[in-house]
């Protein structure tokens, strides 16, 4: 009867142990995981701020007939 309650627990003790490793490599990637998110999330967010102020570089340049078009007819009207 000590033998089967031995093997059991011995068992379990390696259950426990193989669910620990597991639970340790899956921690590990879903860290990893994260970190790229966050990476091309800040890639993205810097991407989109570039573009808008080339955008709005664009439309406030002194070249642009609709800025002065639409500056004339606000202070008219």
């Amino acid at each position: 009867m000590k033998f089967v309650f031995e093997t059991v627990a011995e068992s379990q003790k390696d259950a426990l142990t193989a669910a620990g490793a597991f639970t340790d490599n899956l921690l590990v990637v879903i860290e990893r995981l994260t970190q790229l998110n966050i990476e091309v999330s800040r890639s993205a967010f810097e991407k989109s701020s570039e573009l808008a102020l080339v955008c709005l570089n664009g439309y406030l340049s002194k070249e642009n007939p609709f800025v002065r078009n639409s500056f004339f007819k606000r202070s008219v009207g």
